[in-house]
């Protein structure tokens, strides 16, 4: 009988387990500086993919930027934002000098 008493009280923990802690997150972020960078990954990706490229992922943009503060990110999000091409100023902002052929 102790048997079928356990079951029922496992059946009836069972029904009411809670699934909301297996739910995913709603941003992939993990720190400050992730979830600024977030509106950045997507922006470029989807410009990416209107011009017929493979979206990057999130660490190659973040290794571009990590010369970048993350106080100064937001505004520079702004700054890229009101501009014509946000994906060129972010491109010729973070790519730094171009290698001549003198180098």
């Amino acid at each position: 009988m102790q048997e079928f008493d356990d079951y029922q009280v496992l059946k009836s923990k069972k029904a009411s387990f809670d699934f909301s802690r297996f739910e995913k997150p709603k941003s992939k972020a993990t720190s400050e500086r992730a979830s600024l960078i977030e509106p950045f990954v997507t922006r470029l990706n989807n410009s990416r993919i209107a011009g017929g490229y493979k979206p990057l992922r999130a660490s190659f943009y973040a290794q571009k930027m990590a010369l970048i503060p993350t106080d100064e990110l937001h505004m520079f999000y702004k700054e890229l934002d009101n501009s014509k091409n946000f994906s060129a100023l972010w491109w010729w902002k973070c790519n730094g000098k171009k290698k001549t052929g003198e180098n």
